[in-house]
C-alpha cells in the first residue's frame, strides 16, 4: 500500500484539543503507517521571534515572560490530552528540556546583546519540537504505534541560516537508513516541519512555508529512496483552494484539481493557501500534493499536481497594495537597451517587479507598496520620464489555456465594463490574465469576475 505524508499546519495543532483530533485522525489510518510532519502550534513562532527580540534587547523582563507563554501553551495541551500520569510526567519532562535549552540560548544572546542568524535558527526551531513531543504523546495514548523522529534527523541543509538549501541526495540517503526501516516495522513516524541541519550540525529553517516544504522532501526523499509514496496531504483551516478569496467572493466554491503552473500563479498573485516552490520537489517526481481541512475532514480537498486536466478559467487572486510606474520617452523608440537599463535598476534596488506592459515609447510596471519607490523614481528619472500610481491592486484570472481560448477575455472585460483598468497583461503566459485597477475597487471588480466567470 503506498505511503501518505500528513502535514499539519500550526491551526491544526494550536491547542491541545486541535492536536487531540489530529491524533484521532492520524490513528484512523494507521494501518496506512502514515508519515506525520507537524508545524509549530499557532503562534508559538512569534513567541519565539519575541523571545528572541527580547533577550538581544537585553530585556529580561519581556524575554522571561516569552519563555513562559511558550511553556504555558504546551503545559496546558499536555494537560488537555488527558494522559496518564506517566505518559504525562514523561511528556513535561521532555518539554522541560526544551524549554532549558531555550533559556540557555536567550541568555547567550542577552549577554552578547547579539543575535547571530545561527542563533536565531536554534531558538525558531523549538516550536515544531515541541509540538512533535506533544503529537508523539497524543497518539500513543490511542494505541498508536508512534515513534517521534527529530527533523534533524531527516533534513539535510547547506549553511544558509534562515532560508537553507536542502540537500535532496542526503535526505533521500536519510529516508533509506532512517524512515523505511521504521515504516517496515509499522511505526508511524512524526516529525517537525520547517527545520533541518547543515553540514557542521548547526540547526537551520527553511523559510516560508517550510514546513509544507519538509513534507514535500520527506516524500521526495521516499520516493527517491525507493519508497511507494501514495500522496502528501497539507492539512490546514480552510477546505482547499478556491474560485476565489471567499472574504471577499462568499459564493467561491472549492477547486478539484489545479497544475502547478496554475497554483504558482494563484499563490503570486495572492492565493495564501500553497506556496508552490515549497511543494515543486513533490510535483517533480510525479506526487500529488492535497490540500485538506483539519477541521473539515470529509471535504475532498484540492488536488495540486504537475498539470490537471481541462482547459479554462480555474480561480481568480486578487492582492492589494500595488503601485504602478509608467516610464517612458519618445527617445526609446526602437531604442537598443532602453529596457535592459529600466530594469537594472530595479535590480539595483532589489525590487521585484509584478505587472509588466509595454508599448513602443513606455514600459509600466507594478510593483509592492513597500517597494522604496522615491528611489526608483529618481534614478528612472534620469533616462525617462516617470509617473507613479499608487493604492493599486492586481486581479488576475488564472487557468489552463486561455491565451487560445476563445471568449475568455471578452466575457472578463463585458463584466469590467464599468470599471477603470490601469493596465493589462496577457500573452507572458498562458495560464494568467493580469490587470491593475484602483484599490478600493478591487473587491467589487473580483466578485463581479466572479458572478461572470462562474454563474451559479
Amino acid at each position: 500500500m503506498p505511503l501518505d505524508i500528513l502535514k499539519f499546519g500550526g491551526t491544526s495543532v494550536g491547542n491541545g484539543e486541535r492536536i487531540a483530533h489530529v491524533a484521532a485522525l492520524v490513528a484512523a489510518r494507521r494501518a496506512e503507517t502514515p508519515v506525520v510532519v507537524v508545524s509549530a502550534m499557532g503562534g508559538v513562532t512569534d513567541s519565539l521571534l519575541a523571545l528572541s527580540s527580547a533577550a538581544r534587547a537585553r530585556d529580561r523582563v519581556a524575554s522571561e515572560a516569552a519563555l513562559a507563554r511558550i511553556g504555558d501553551r504546551h503545559l496546558a495541551a499536555i494537560d488537555a490530552l488527558s494522559l496518564s500520569p506517566d505518559a504525562a510526567a514523561d511528556c513535561r519532562a521532555e518539554i522541560g528540556k526544551e524549554l532549558v535549552r531555550l533559556s540557555d540560548l536567550s541568555t547567550g544572546v542577552s549577554l552578547l546583546a547579539e543575535l547571530s542568524p545561527r542563533t536565531s535558527d536554534a531558538i525558531a526551531a523549538a516550536g515544531e519540537l515541541l509540538s512533535l513531543r506533544v503529537m508523539v504523546a497524543a497518539l500513543l495514548k490511542l494505541g498508536v504505534n508512534a515513534v517521534g523522529i527529530d527533523p534533524r534527523e531527516l533534513i539535510r541543509t547547506d549553511a544558509t541560516f534562515g532560508a537553507a538549501v536542502p540537500d535532496e541526495a542526503g535526505i533521500a540517503e536519510r529516508a533509506r537508513h532512517r524512515l523505511l526501516p521504521a515504516i517496515a516495522d509499522g511505526q508511524v513516524v512524526v516529525t517537525g516541519g520547517f527545520l533541518g541541519v547543515a553540514p557542521d550540525g548547526s540547526t537551520t529553517t527553511l523559510g516560508r512555508g517550510g514546513s509544507d516544504y519538509s513534507a514535500a522532501l520527506i516524500g521526495a526523499g521516499l520516493h527517491d529512496a525507493g519508497g511507494d509514496v501514495g500522496r502528501i496531504e497539507i492539512w490546514t483551516d480552510v477546505d482547499g483552494i478556491l474560485t476565489a478569496d471567499p472574504r471577499v467572493v462568499p459564493d467561491a466554491r472549492l477547486v478539484p484539481e489545479v497544475g502547478y503552473a496554475e497554483a504558482a500563479e494563484l499563490a503570486f498573485f495572492g492565493a495564501k493557501v500553497l506556496h508552490p516552490a515549497t511543494i515543486r520537489p513533490a510535483v517533480t517526481r510525479g506526487i500529488p500534493v492535497v490540500v485538506k481541512n483539519t477541521f473539515r475532514p470529509e471535504a475532498t480537498g484540492t488536488i495540486v499536481k504537475a498539470d490537471a486536466p481541462g482547459s479554462g478559467v480555474r480561480a481568480l487572486a486578487m492582492r492589494s497594495g500595488v503601485v504602478a510606474l509608467f516610464v517612458g520617452s519618445p527617445r526609446m523608440l526602437l531604442a537598443h537597451g532602453f529596457a535592459s537599463r529600466v530594469f537594472s535598476i530595479f535590480e539595483r534596488h532589489r525590487v521585484p517587479v509584478d505587472v509588466i506592459t509595454t508599448s513602443e515609447v513606455s514600459i509600466s510596471i507594478t510593483v509592492d507598496e513597500k517597494a522604496p519607490i522615491e528611489d526608483l523614481v529618481r534614478d528612472l528619472s534620469e533616462i525617462a520620464e516617470v509617473s507613479v500610481l499608487r493604492n493599486l491592486a492586481v486581479v488576475s484570472v488564472v487557468g489552463r489555456g486561455l491565451r487560445t481560448t476563445p471568449g475568455i477575455a471578452a466575457r472578463v472585460f463585458t463584466a469590467l465594463r464599468d470599471v477603470n483598468v490601469v493596465l493589462i497583461s496577457q500573452g507572458a503566459s498562458d495560464t494568467n490574465l493580469t490587470f491593475a485597477v484602483e484599490a478600493d475597487r478591487a473587491p467589487d471588480v473580483l466578485r463581479k469576475l466572479h458572478a461572470e466567470l462562474f454563474p451559479s
